[in-house]
């Protein structure tokens, strides 16, 4: 018990020693207040994108993993355990040369947010581009009877449903969406999570509702999962039915069938950008090809 006290003591003495040297050579340099406010405001900035970036993702077991190391390699070194000491600071190296693969996923990921920024322009053409995308998809899907639940991810993380299913990471596009909710695939029988603007995942195994509701629903699996989900996180979720080949919409516990415009007003809530994007609908492209056989006739 004495040894923990100790510990304590002097990790709080160290953090303070640390704080007054701090201030100490702040008071002497020649910089401002404002100078230093501005510095250290875009530092917290820094570490508040990384812990954005790095929440709900396998790096944070890893920087854990890290952070017993490094207390490990001190508890030693105030211990004075020279067999653990000598083996962690001969290994710290290799570890800081190693975290670039380790977090490479999550670098790549974290560079690619930066540059689609409204600062540079790109993510509000990405975004319209994506709700065009997912709206035309669920139109394709309802009329080819394939059944589908697509799942979007906001404040409650689901990473405990993601494991479930196949962790994929992909841009989202209609050729992928379709490849998977085809019925020869292996993974059309579960859901496809997607996290802002990426699938992170694929084949996804969701809960299922345990309330009663009317025999005149008549809902399948699948929409009882997008109900349980709803129910027990703020997801918002898309069911496609191959029975009826209608579109549904899951959130905050409730269902309802949508039109593709209803849909699409659906997703610009999600995405938080302006409305005016037109639907795109497979029948009217159709319809049009269709007509001009006709005209040249």
């Amino acid at each position: 018990m004495g040894i923990i006290n100790d510990f304590v003591s002097n990790l709080i003495l160290f953090i303070a020693q640390l704080g007054e040297t701090f201030w100490e050579q702040l008071t002497l340099s020649q910089y401002s207040f404002l100078q230093t406010g501005v510095d250290i405001m875009l530092v917290a900035m820094l570490f508040y994108w990384l812990i954005t970036l790095l929440k709900g993702t396998r790096a944070v077991h890893i920087l854990t993993g890290l952070f017993v190391l490094a207390m490990v390699y001190f508890v030693s070194e105030r211990l004075e355990l020279l067999a653990v000491n000598w083996i962690l600071s001969r290994t710290f190296p290799v570890i800081l040369l190693a975290i670039p693969i380790i977090f490479q996923q999550e670098l790549r990921r974290g560079l690619e947010k930066l540059g689609k920024t409204k600062i540079f322009g790109g993510e509000i053409e990405s975004t319209d581009r994506i709700i065009s995308d997912i709206v035309e998809v669920c139109q394709l899907l309802a009329k080819n009877r394939y059944g589908a639940l697509i799942v979007f991810e906001k404040g409650t993380r689901l990473q405990e449903y993601v494991e479930t299913g196949e962790e994929l990471d992909a841009l989202i596009s209609n050729e992928l969406l379709v490849s998977i909710f085809q019925p020869k695939s292996p993974l059309h029988d579960g859901a496809v999570v997607i996290r802002d603007q990426r699938i992170v995942a694929a084949g996804v195994v969701l809960p299922h509702t345990f309330k009663h509701y009317e025999p005149k629903h008549n809902w399948g699996t699948r929409h009882k999962a997008a109900i349980g989900l709803a129910e027990n996180s703020d997801a918002e979720i898309i069911v496609i039915s191959e029975e009826r080949k209608t579109i549904s919409y899951a959130s905050h516990g409730d269902l309802r069938e949508v039109t593709p415009e209803q849909l699409q007003n659906y997703l610009e809530k999600i995405y938080k950008v302006k409305k005016g994007a037109k639907v795109k609908t497979p029948n009217k492209d159709k319809s049009k090809k269709k007509s001009k056989p006709s005209k040249k006739a």
